[in-house]
This record gives structure tokens, sequence and C-alpha cells, in this order.
């Protein structure tokens, strides 16, 4: 029978020490169980600075402590797809307790949801598809398959490709100071979101450890990356990795990948890296991206969905 943490209650956000204290719990969780259904280090900070700017952190993230006022369950409630991420500590899955925490991550949702004037039709919530046992456990939620959302991806570093820049350009490793033309070429290669001002808010914010990017003869940033390291299971996560809409299809991406991996094999002593993307049949250029630097996939992240009209 699993062991259950029958005195918790929920925590909101205060300082940037919470969101250490669950980084550091889900590199140990991940550490004794593995990547399946379980974020990486790096996904916590970026969902809850960057996925969810301009909502309040307080609102956002919610965590449990143990009788050893250990972290043993933290959830982001991401409020502008009307979703959440709940990750709990191993000897808690599928508990009773994990019943009551998700349970309260939907009343959570919905509240927030409505608060902000949001249509609250449904809550979306991951499951991976290596884990058939929490794939039920949603499906007994009420949960229904939504999308295959995404892949994630793995690297075990035996071999790195050759991939040169063209010549004129080099990279950059990103500061605060970098605020408009970091604005630019994320701008330029996802949705156009960001200024100066709200991607600066976002890059000063307590979850960023590196972006590195390719500059340009012109000095314009031709591609980025933010990367995030587990020093505790020695992996490196790539999110997001973004090409400028002016200087694609010239190789600067994989070489911006090859790059951050010699770096950081050499720098931190990584072992694998990570990185998550679409199916092919919805961005073939990111699949094919990836694969031609040396990831491989390692499971399915799924879209399950339920109804709260």
């Amino acid at each position: 029978m699993k062991r259950t943490f029958t005195t918790m209650r929920a925590h909101r956000y205060q300082t940037k020490d919470d969101l250490f204290r669950a980084q550091a719990a889900l590199m140990q969780w991940a550490r004794e169980a593995g990547h399946c259904n379980y974020l990486h280090k790096g996904d916590v900070g970026h969902r809850l600075f960057n996925s969810c700017s301009g909502c309040d952190p307080a609102d956002v993230m919610r965590y449990w402590l143990d009788e050893n006022a250990e972290v043993c369950a933290f959830a982001m409630l991401d409020l502008p797809w009307e979703a959440f991420d709940l990750q709990v500590a191993p000897a808690l899955r599928l508990s009773d307790d994990h019943i009551d925490i998700f349970e309260y991550c939907e009343r959570e949702t919905t509240r927030l949801a409505a608060r902000k004037g949001k249509s609250a039709e449904k809550i979306v919530v991951e499951a991976d598809a290596c884990d058939p046992a929490y794939v039920a456990f949603v499906e007994a939620r009420g949960y229904k398959f939504l999308d295959y959302s995404f892949a994630l991806t793995r690297h075990e570093l035996k071999a790195l490709p050759e991939a040169p820049l063209p010549s004129g350009f080099r990279f950059h490793q990103a500061t605060a100071a970098d605020a408009p033309q970091l604005a630019d070429v994320h701008n330029h290669s996802f949705s156009s979101k960001w200024n100066a001002e709200s991607y600066g808010e976002v890059f000063q914010s307590p979850h960023m450890e590196y972006e590195i990017v390719v500059v340009a003869p012109d000095g314009r940033f031709a591609a980025f990356t933010n990367i995030w390291i587990d020093d505790v299971n020695r992996s490196l996560l790539f999110e997001p990795v973004g090409t400028h809409s002016d200087f694609r299809q010239r190789g600067i991406a994989k070489a911006l990948m090859v790059h951050v991996l010699e770096r950081m094999i050499a720098e931190r002593g990584i072992e694998r890296a990570y990185v998550g993307h679409q199916p092919p049949d919805k961005n073939p250029a990111s699949s094919a991206l990836y694969a031609s630097v040396g990831f491989e996939k390692l499971h399915e992240i799924h879209d399950y969905s339920k109804s709260v009209v």
C-alpha cells in the first residue's frame, strides 16, 4: 500500500526559493524513477515565468510538503491554456493523496481561469504514453485523449556531428542588455508577443540559466536557445530552440545546438540531453533538425482533456 501524507496543504509560491526547492525535488524524483511522466528541471521555471508570463507566480504555482517539510508535490496552473502540470514524489504517485491534490488543481485551475475571464470549458493535462498506470489514473478522473502533443527526445552524447556556422556568424551568451534583440529573434521564430520590456522581465526572472544566440554579420540575432542544467542527473534541456525567419535553412540552429552540447559537456559534465517537439506531421522542420543533431525519440507526451461545463 502506498505511503500517504494526510496532513498536506497547498502552499503558494512566495519567493524564488520555492522554485528552487521544487526543482531540487524534481531532480531527485527523476533520478529515482526516470523521466517518464516527470518534467525536466528546466521545464518548471520556463513554464512558470515564460509560458505564464504576465501571471502572478503566486497564482500559478502550488506546492505541498511531507511530514519532514520536504516538497512532495508541486503544480503549475497554466492559466493561458486552462491546464495544469502536477508533479508528485514517486512514493505519492497514484495514492489517495495524489487524487486529492489532482482534484485540488482542477478546482484551482477552473477558479483562476474564471477570474481571468477565460471560458473554462475544459481542463487539459499531460500524460506520457510510457506510463499506462498514470494514463489509467487520468482516465479514471474523467479525462479523454485529446491529442499527441509532443515527443520527448534524448541524445546520449556518444558522438556529435560536424556543424560549422556560416562565415561571419558567431556565438554569444546573451545578457539582460540584449533584451531588444532577444525579443526580436523570439518574435521572428515563433509567435510575436514580446517587446524589450516584457522579455527583459522573463530574462531576469529567477529561473534563467543560459540563453545562447547566434549573431549574424549585420548584428541581428539569427537563432537562440534557452538551456537548463540538471546537475543531479547530469542532463541538459533545450527549451526552446528558434531560428529567425530571415536565417532559416542555413544550418544555424544545428550549429548552435552542437556548440551548446560541446560546451556543456566540457563545462558542466553533462552526459545526456533532452528536447521536446511537436510530432513530425505538425512540425517537420523541428523533427528533422533534432534528428540531424542525433536526438532519438524517448516517448510520446499526450494531452487529455475533461469538460467542466
